[in-house]
């Protein structure tokens, strides 16, 4: 379609210059790779980022109740009201697919400048036919370029949190989603009642 070869057609001098540094062709090809599927995650991470804080009211509202019925459940469950407890627990287990349902949909805010640039790169690398991957053989450009992005959005992820602005988006996602207490699971129902049960016998708690 005419609109997407404009579009390539303009992205074409932001991402084809890293392409054509090295003299070597294959190295040239890896390291625009590199550019292209870093600029797509960087990208695509302030989108999801930019999704979150434009819905963060709904994403705090969303946590804070997945957070309290989910306590309050177990709670009811150390009192021993069962009917209490599958109550509570049944809408604590809606909001937990609420919760995750949404986090897939920051997740995929965070993909689509991966399509463009994998766009751009069929766009500008058709007929490339030259390429070869082990116990594959022959391969499109499309394909090294996922290979490069998955490891390139996978090093980012661990990496990201020694950027300054990512640290930032982090800290406020953190604080927009402290609501004071924690969720809590079996281990600290077991752990608070092990607490009484020493208290009880008169032996201080556990640190």
């Amino acid at each position: 379609m005419q609109i997407f070869d404009s579009l390539n057609n303009w992205l074409d001098p932001f991402l084809i210059w890293p392409f054509r540094i090295p003299d070597n062709e294959y190295l040239g090809f890896g390291l625009g790779l590199v550019w292209v599927c870093l600029l797509a995650t960087v990208i695509g991470e302030l989108c999801m980022a930019g999704a979150y804080f434009f819905n963060k009211r709904e994403f705090r509202r969303t946590s804070k109740e997945m957070i309290q019925h989910n306590n309050m459940s177990y709670r009811a469950l150390q009192a021993k009201d069962k009917a209490a407890f599958k109550a509570l627990n049944s809408e604590a287990n809606d909001r937990f697919g609420k919760n995750f349902f949404s986090r897939i949909a920051l997740f995929g805010a965070s993909m689509f400048p991966a399509f463009f640039a994998m766009g751009w790169i069929d766009h500008r690398f058709f007929g490339v036919d030259d390429l070869y991957a082990p116990l594959i053989g022959q391969v499109t450009p499309a394909f090294y370029f996922v290979l490069t992005y998955i490891i390139v959005r996978v090093l980012f992820s661990k990496l990201k949190k020694y950027l300054p602005v990512f640290q930032t988006i982090e800290k406020k996602v953190l604080e927009n989603e402290d609501i004071g207490e924690k969720l809590m699971g079996p281990v600290d129902l077991m752990d608070e009642e092990l607490a009484r049960a020493k208290a009880a016998e008169g032996q201080p708690p556990m640190e």
